[in-house]
């Protein structure tokens, strides 16, 4: 059972790794820790297998997961302050080609990367996981446990404060 368990679990690594890598890096917004949230995300999930029942799709399960986790990076580094191990430009630097031109063109920039950052998490996440992740309202309200109106409320909300947060940048003109 435990070879059919690993095998199960390389198989949603191969098809689902480097998505929930780059919503995790866009959550984080540090690479190397987004590559060992994801290794933790196919961890847990070989761990948490045998609760797995089929009732969401193996891809909502994992995103749950890596939502998870996420946030919990999250709330811990409001408490802990880590002392940076390589300067920014050098994490660019290690990025794999195609994921790096990937992340900035699904971002559309620095700018637009910026202000996404800037959105309070409620709201990033849904708003990352739509436009980014290009998942249905009905998986994301599986992903976060939450009814599919709250999620579409959000979404509203999240386009709002992006909106707001790119006409304050001069990315968007007052008019639209």
């Amino acid at each position: 059972m435990e070879d059919r368990s690993w095998q199960k679990v390389d198989e949603w690594m191969r098809l689902y790794g480097d998505k929930i890598m780059r919503a995790v890096y866009l959550i984080v917004d540090d690479y190397h820790l987004a590559e060992e949230i994801t290794q933790e995300v196919f961890v847990k999930s070989y761990h948490s297998l045998q609760a797995f029942r089929g009732e969401a799709s193996p891809y909502t399960w994992l995103y749950r997961i890596a939502i998870n986790l996420s946030r919990d990076y999250l709330n811990r580094k409001s408490k802990i302050k880590f002392l940076p191990l390589l300067a920014e430009e050098e994490h660019l630097d290690t990025l794999s080609e195609s994921l790096e031109d990937e992340i900035n063109r699904l971002t559309t920039g620095k700018k637009i990367k910026e202000c996404i950052d800037k959105l309070p998490l409620i709201y990033r996440e849904v708003i990352i996981l739509h436009y980014f992740e290009d998942m249905k309202l009905s998986d994301i309200a599986q992903v976060l446990k939450q009814p599919e109106g709250t999620i579409k409320s959000k979404l509203s909300r999240g386009r709002e404060f992006l909106e707001n947060t790119m006409r304050k940048e001069g990315l968007v003109d007052e008019e639209e």
